[in-house]
């Protein structure tokens, strides 16, 4: 489950009471009217007290800096409660600005990446819509925190034992024979339920009903599955069940991993925990987000293809066959016109790289590639992107999240790069 969010205003003696006690009214009222906890002024070793570090230590902190002369009081706080990551917030008055890039330079030193965000004027209404992003973002970065995730099938260990370090989160295989005990118990009337929900998002004129009907006994296995062990999000080792299971069932998990990116519950193919992670940012930016493989380059487009997407992020789909095996289902969409954000992020979970671009065709534009593709175009010149990639798979999000992203990124303690600084 993700963390809290709390308020922790600082101030100094040195400045008069009064002023920042009267400063601190008009964001503690932004805050709790938010929902958000907020605790009193600290203004002193005594006011860190084991009840004050109990607080902050299962939250993200969201440093409120009222004056100057608080940079030591903030680095004693969070170093004291054990935080990995903090957010503070500071104006252009009383040295506060001072304080808070003080604050910053010493916990980062400890390892605790701590964003500033700067008011210029704390009483005027650019402070409440910056205090209004920075709740935004940081709740964001707190629902990333203490998930629980099922992997169907295997996942390297290295590639968990890096998920769960980031994210502070678990990651517990279900063996395809303990699955498959799941899917067993499924019911023919929970199956047709979902049959006629799928039936009004795509056509299933022409197809075989029974193969679907196993395909989305999957899905309902899958969902109830979630539900039982409180799953936040999912990944399928689908290589490996297609080669262990296709064929004594002849199907593929594509459409199931679409349906249950519909739902909200964030899926990814390969058991890539990497893209996992990427998918959970984007959902967590309330966006829904497509993981596919960089299937093509030239000069100024980039060719993106994979068998699965979430419909949601589409505008209409179609049922075909599986890319390599030829087997039942998978998906060939098409996307919304506009602005995307592409994303990627390398093996060690230590970097995350961009790439603003636009769609200019999506679908089924070749029989060559995974079924649903999308040719995306640039500003620069993507022809050695191939050698500069930080992964294959890369995330697709509608819109122009870059910033959003580096934030996030500076959170979460990866590296961040833009794709555009490197081939420009």
């Amino acid at each position: 489950m993700a963390i809290d969010v709390v308020v922790v205003p600082l101030a100094s003696k040195i400045h008069d009471p009064q002023y920042y006690e009267e400063l601190f009214k008009s964001f503690k009222d932004f805050f709790l009217s938010n929902d958000v906890k907020v605790l009193n002024i600290i203004d002193s070793d005594e006011g860190l007290s084991k009840d004050v570090i109990d607080v902050v230590s299962n939250s993200l902190p969201i440093l409120l800096i009222l004056t100057g002369g608080t940079s030591r009081l903030a680095t004693k706080l969070l170093s004291s409660s054990g935080v990995r990551r903090a957010i503070l917030i500071a104006h252009e008055g009383h040295n506060s600005l001072a304080s808070a890039i003080s604050a910053r330079s010493r916990v980062e030193r400890e390892g605790i990446p701590a964003y500033i965000f700067l008011c210029s004027d704390l009483r005027g209404s650019d402070c409440l819509k910056i205090m209004g992003y920075v709740l935004r973002i940081s709740r964001v970065v707190a629902r990333l925190i203490n998930l629980k995730v099922g992997v169907i099938g295997s996942v390297d260990d290295e590639d968990r034992d890096l998920f769960e370090e980031v994210l502070n989160s678990k990651v517990i295989s279900i063996s395809f024979e303990e699955f498959e005990r799941k899917v067993s118990e499924v019911s023919e009337d929970e199956v047709l339920e979902v049959l006629k929900r799928f039936e009004s998002i795509v056509s299933i004129s022409g197809l075989n009903i029974d193969y679907l009907k196993k395909i989305l006994k999957i899905y309902v296995a899958l969902k109830k599955l979630t539900d039982i062990e409180g799953f936040n999000a999912l990944g399928i080792d689908c290589f490996s069940y297609l080669t262990t299971y296709l064929t004594k069932y002849g199907i593929t998990p594509c459409i199931p991993v679409s349906l249950l990116n519909d739902d909200g519950i964030v899926t990814a193919c390969e058991a890539d925990l990497r893209s996992l992670l990427l998918m959970l940012i984007s959902k967590a930016l309330g966006k829904y987000s497509w993981i596919a493989n960089i299937s093509g380059v030239s000069s100024k487009q980039l060719k993106l293809a994979h068998c699965t997407i979430a419909t949601k992020l589409t505008t209409e789909c179609s049922v075909v066959t599986h890319f390599e095996s030829g087997r039942p289902y998978a998906l060939t969409c098409k996307l919304p016109e506009g602005t995307y954000t592409l994303v990627g992020i390398d093996k060690d979970l230590s970097t995350i790289a961009v790439l603003k671009v636009r769609l200019v065709s999506s679908g089924l534009l070749s029989n060559e590639m995974c079924r649903t593709q999308a040719v995306v175009e640039a500003n620069v010149d993507l022809s050695n992107l191939p050698n500069i990639a930080i992964s294959n798979h890369h995330i697709l999000i509608p819109g122009d999240v870059i910033n959003d992203l580096m934030i996030v990124s500076y959170l979460l303690g990866i590296e961040f790069i833009n794709y555009e600084l490197v081939m420009g």
